[in-house]
């Protein structure tokens, strides 16, 4: 057997365990979307007076979903909630870069909503 097919055999495993380790873990991927929607709720609250908010703002995560195509792996649709008095709430859309490693922004909208006709949300997770 020649050196070049030797070396082919020991090296393509390496290279096939480096290549999926170059892949982030959905947990890590999920920790980072957190990280940044509390910091986005955070953003949201030092504009609203004190006495304006909810006694424990908070978001919901509505979607959650997995790409295998493309260049953005995940998205996730977010909900938030921050005020007592209006029934009103921002829904944001992020999407996950595969190349940066970073969440994106790209959808930023407010809402009205009545208590007795919002449903119930629950998370979506889909893998396309």
């Amino acid at each position: 057997m020649s050196f070049i097919k030797k070396t082919t055999k020991l090296l393509l495993p390496v290279v096939l365990l480096f290549c999926m380790c170059l892949q982030e873990k959905d947990s890590v991927i999920r920790q980072k979307l957190n990280v940044i929607l509390k910091d986005d709720l955070e953003a949201i609250l030092e504009d609203v007076a004190k006495e304006a908010l909810l006694e424990t703002p908070y978001f919901e995560l509505l979607e959650y979903r997995e790409y295998k195509e493309g260049a953005y792996s995940r998205l996730a649709v977010v909900d938030f909630y921050f005020l007592n008095s209006i029934n009103m709430k921002i829904t944001r859309k992020f999407r996950y870069h595969k190349k940066l490693g970073l969440w994106d922004r790209y959808y930023n909208k407010y809402y009205m909503f009545s208590p007795e006709t919002e449903e119930t949300n629950k998370t979506v997770e889909t893998a396309d």
